[in-house]
Order: structure tokens, then sequence, then C-alpha cells
């Protein structure tokens, strides 16, 4: 599982990779596990005749450089791969995921500094009393354990935007600090492919699924008919934009439940990924993925 990518005129930010990881880490699968070519790796999914060693590379999101870093290691070996999108960026959207992503990576000497900001302007907003009351419950043992490649920082960020505060309060906070020193349009103009990459990526070869509409952080937060219409929307974007349904999807921040499952299989989806290994064997619309940092840290070992 790949998301986001350095050079080629990308910054660096956090958890991004070069090409020249990205190829060393072809070849370090390549010799133990049997990558195939990402047509073939659904059509054995959806048959149920995957083997053990078979992989698939994928990537979420959408991200630009996944198309001006990635694409050409993956030309390189003759290798195609699964592109899960949310379709909202494509259809003139702005999404603040990528867009607070990009603040706290070009804004801030570090990450650090950027975390520490953040937890003061939420100490120092309406929701000062929910922040201290609620964060007293946050354990970063027990929380986020599937991705350890989390610091505790990194924990108490997500604890907070997503058990604290949700997206509402969240996206204030986040576009107060932002307007301070820049805006919305400035961070957002090279974030994301476009349309025509998607078309040009689909001829190549390369499979092109499901990731929401608007890749809500907590997901199975939403009811069923809010779950139903970002799904819907997502689908309806890349049938008119392909000239066929996707059948794969990757859940957005693994966020998903029994609910999404019923609605994805009734939108005639087949493949889904999670977007850890914690729940390895169930198949469907449940494959399990590793990060790509696991797979850094794999290769670092003696």
């Amino acid at each position: 599982m790949f998301h986001h990518f350095h050079g080629n005129g990308h910054p660096i930010v956090q958890g991004s990779i070069s090409g020249d990881e990205m190829a060393d880490m072809i070849e370090f699968l390549g010799g133990r596990r049997n990558i195939l070519p990402a047509d073939e790796w659904v059509e054995k999914a959806v048959k149920g005749k995957l083997k053990r060693d078979d992989l698939c590379l994928t990537f979420d999101d959408g991200i630009l450089g996944q198309k001006d870093v990635a694409i050409p290691v993956l030309d390189s070996f003759g290798i195609t791969a699964i592109f899960c999108v949310y379709s909202s960026v494509f259809s003139g959207g702005l999404e603040t995921l990528e867009i607070f992503r990009a603040f706290r990576t070009k804004n801030f000497p570090n990450l650090q500094d950027f975390y520490t900001e953040f937890f003061e302007s939420v100490a120092k907003s309406e929701y000062e009393g929910k922040y201290w009351s609620e964060l007293a419950d946050f354990n970063p043992e027990n929380y986020l354990i599937e991705f350890p490649f989390y610091t505790e920082l990194d924990k108490k960020f997500r604890y907070v935007r997503d058990k604290i505060l949700g997206s509402h309060a969240y996206n204030q906070i986040m576009i107060e600090m932002i307007e301070e020193t820049t805006s919305i349009e400035e961070l957002s103009s090279d974030l994301w492919m476009t349309n025509e990459d998607l078309v040009q990526f689909a001829q190549a070869g390369h499979i092109l699924g499901l990731h929401s509409n608007s890749h809500p952080a907590v997901l199975n937060d939403l009811t069923a008919e809010e779950q139903l219409k970002e799904y819907k929307k997502n689908k309806t974007h890349l049938t008119k934009l392909l000239g066929s349904p996707p059948c794969v999807v990757a859940h957005p921040c693994n966020s998903y439940d029994g609910r999404t499952i019923a609605i994805l299989k009734n939108l005639g989806v087949q493949i889904g990924f999670r977007a850890n290994m914690s729940i390895v064997g169930r198949g469907g619309l449940e494959f399990a993925r590793e990060d790509h940092a696991n797979i850094l840290n794999m290769m670092k070992r003696p």
C-alpha cells in the first residue's frame, strides 16, 4: 500500500518515499513473492484462486506524486497496479485531507512544531473543555496499535482529530490556522492528479477503484444513507470517466463496518482492501494490505 512520494518537484512529506526507495521495495518483494499484474491479481482474487505468495501493488488517494514519481518506476518494471481514488477532487472539489497535510509540511520546520501549535490551538478554542476532559482517556499504548510506525504524537493527533473533535471542529481549527499564514487555494494547487491522468492509467492497464467521494476520516461514523451517498458518487464518477463500473475499493482510513460491506456489495464491488494486516484471511471486501513503511522496516532487518 502506497500513498505519498517525493522527488520530481514534490517535497518530502510525512511518510513519503522516493522513486528509488520504491524500486528497492519492488526488487525486495519480487525476490520473495509473486507480484502480479493488477488485472490478473483481481481476476484470481474474484475466483478465489490466489496463491499465498501472490501480491499486487496498490495506491490510494489520487495524489499527483504517484503519477510523477511512482508511475515511471512501475513502467520500468513493467508492473501494473491498483489505484483507488476519492472522486470529489476530480469534480472540482477541494478536500482538506491532503490540503492539511501540505500545510503541516510546507509551513512548519518539522512535524513536532505543527503538533505543538495544533494542540495549543485546540486548547485555546471553544472546544477547550472537551479537549482536556476527553484527552484523559487517551492511552497511546492501546490506540492504533495496528500501525506500529505511528509515534506517540501521531497517535495523539489522530485521537484528538477523530475521537475528540470530529470532522467539523477539526476542519474549523485547521482552516483558522491556515488563514493566519496562507490559503487553501495556494496549498491545493499541485496536490492531485486529473481525470485525464486516470483515463491514461486505465488505458495503460492499471485498475481504478473506489475510495469514497470525500474521504471521511471515520466513515463508519456516518449513517448508512451517508455512506451510500459517498460510494454512489464515487462509483458514478469513475463509471462515467472510464466506461465501466469499478469492482475494487480501498476503505479510507481503514474505516468501515457491516453496513459499508453491504452497501459495497449492492454496488457491485467485489474486492476490498483494508489498510493494515490486523485481519488476514477474510478475503472478499477485507483483503489485508501491508503499508510500505513496514516493508521498509523489513528491508532494514539483518
